[in-house]
């Protein structure tokens, strides 16, 4: 799976400097799912970014447990850059016209 791959990449390849094991790594996975459905599944951008940034913060802060960061972390569904991208279409033209 992509976020153990993600977490040995971490570790430079180092299984003993893990920072989050196995079971972590599923917690996470359904934490995501709860929090924002369908679209943790469909768009992982978003699941990505946030385990890289769990990652970083169990590394900044040795002391801190996976368990007590866990359910503060804010996954928020990917709209796949609809914020980005505006599209507007006047009826009068043959062409759409979209700002980014």
């Amino acid at each position: 799976m992509l976020l153990q791959k993600i977490c040995h990449v971490y570790a430079s390849g180092d299984k003993t400097k893990y920072l989050l094991p196995e079971q972590g790594i599923y917690s996470f996975m359904e934490h995501c799912s709860k929090r924002i459905g369908d679209a943790y599944f469909r768009t992982p951008r978003t699941t990505i970014t946030t385990f890289i940034n769990l990652l970083a913060v169990l590394e900044q802060n040795a002391g801190v447990s996976w368990q007590e960061l866990l359910g503060g972390i804010e996954v928020i569904a990917d709209t796949g850059g609809a914020v980005e991208l505006m599209l507007d279409a006047n009826e009068d033209e043959d062409f759409a016209s979209f700002k980014m």
